[in-house]
């Protein structure tokens, strides 16, 4: 009976409300520890994975993938959707209509419009009403390889994918295709023009030209542009024998502005980009450890900068203001100047991390198992707090994990900051 006790007594001491919890610093000022304004749980026992970006969804709800045990013994659970009040975390809805009860890859492949969203999981795409929570349409083109993450223009989409035609003569090259949004209708529109020169046939016989992993889409004096750059094979290098090239298409006119420009040119080798960032009269684009920034409507070089030696990648990159944020693999977030290619401070980050999201002046992002907060302009660490779970609720297994978003500040109050952990969604005050 006394050990009964003793096990209430101490998980009342554990699931600590946040009036109790103090904030806390470390020598160089740094909050380690701080009040949250709610929490929300995401998980009746598995580990939580999903979001790797946040999405506020209406102005109402912050929107997360839950997991829960499996019927059919899975030992990672099945998931669902929940959209969380962003005022106290409670479920405004659940939706349940995943296929197989499992997620792929929903890295930032969520678009969100008035009323609903358009969720695209690799092969199966689903359309849900955000007010209801239900399924709209939902469709499954396993035929097609279609990637992960699409783009998005009014209510099309675009994504790419091996077309039928390919397939049937065994070639690995990339399309790009069109849907739309209101039915789910899909079809092939462009590819890109790839050199046969280094082309090759694969271990499993097929002859592959090239891949695609990212595109972008944009508006310019009423007609409708996509970004599309491309990898294919290339000269054994000092890293791998990928080289990677870029291109404009005018969807309004079906036509390319110009093809084949050169991401990395310098020796090295090269990787998928990642989703081209387009701003004013320039789009900027990445490659391995390199970063350019090239006239939008040419094509033209404006600078390019590999920003470390080390061989390495990045996870994400944002601009904010006149700064570009890149994540890189090799643990360490860069800023870079945008007009110049210029690394202006770095911090430290991980691979194993959360988009990048900017706020008011703030960088915040997960770092391996911590949420961490940087000044925009001087790269001062400012947060670096472990997940609450681990200490109020005795979960040494729950990290923060997934994603980080939130609330600008308004009206004179602070803003307010919302990220995952493996078993819940916290609500912070914001730095500002």
């Amino acid at each position: 009976m006394k050990r009964i006790l003793y096990f209430f007594l101490l998980s009342g001491l554990l699931s600590c409300s946040p009036d109790k919890i103090t904030t806390e610093t470390d020598k160089d000022g740094v909050v380690t520890q701080m009040p949250y304004l709610w929490k929300s749980s995401i998980s009746d026992g598995p580990l939580a994975t999903g979001l790797y970006r946040g999405y506020i969804v209406d102005d109402r709800g912050l929107l997360a993938v839950g997991v829960r045990k499996s019927s059919k013994s899975k030992p990672n659970g099945d998931n669902y959707l929940q959209l969380k009040d962003i005022s106290n975390g409670e479920n405004i809805w659940t939706w349940d209509d995943l296929h197989n009860n499992s997620i792929g890859s929903l890295h930032r492949s969520i678009g969100l419009f008035p009323g609903k969203m358009m969720l695209h999981d690799a092969s199966t795409t689903y359309l849900i009403n955000t007010v209801t929570g239900t399924t709209i349409w939902k469709t499954r083109n396993t035929e097609l390889g279609l990637g992960p993450y699409p783009t998005f223009l009014g209510e099309e989409y675009f994504v790419p994918g091996i077309s039928l035609e390919s397939q049937s003569k065994r070639r690995i090259e990339p399309t790009v295709f069109k849907g739309d949004v209101r039915t789910g209708s899909l079809k092939e529109l462009v590819m890109p023009k790839i050199s046969d020169e280094y082309a090759h046939m694969n271990v499993d016989s097929m002859y592959y030209r090239g891949s695609m992993l990212n595109v972008a889409t944009f508006n310019r004096d009423g007609s409708d542009y996509l970004v599309i750059p491309h990898t294919e094979p290339g000269p054994k290098d000092q890293y791998n024998s990928i080289r990677g090239y870029f291109g404009l298409f005018n969807l309004t006119e079906n036509k390319w502005v110009y093809e084949r420009i050169s991401i990395r040119p310098d020796l090295g080798g090269a990787s998928a980009c990642l989703r081209p960032i387009v701003h004013d009269n320039k789009v900027y684009v990445t490659s391995l450890t390199t970063v350019g920034c090239f006239d939008l409507m040419t094509g033209k070089e404006i600078w390019r900068r590999s920003v470390t030696d080390k061989f390495t990648g990045f996870n994400d990159f944002t601009l904010v203001d006149d700064k570009l944020l890149l994540n890189g693999d090799n643990a360490t977030l860069y800023c870079v100047d945008a007009n110049s290619g210029g690394v202006l401070w770095t911090q430290k980050s991980s691979a194993l991390t959360s988009d990048l999201y900017c706020q008011d002046g703030v960088v915040y992002y997960i770092y391996t198992k911590s949420l961490l907060a940087v000044d925009l302009l001087t790269g001062k660490l400012l947060w670096d707090m472990p997940s609450p779970d681990i200490k109020w609720e005795n979960r040494h297994d729950s990290w923060f994990a997934g994603f980080v978003t939130g609330l600008p500040a308004k009206d004179g109050n602070k803003g307010k900051i919302f990220a995952s952990t493996n078993y819940n969604v916290y609500a912070f005050d914001a730095v500002k």
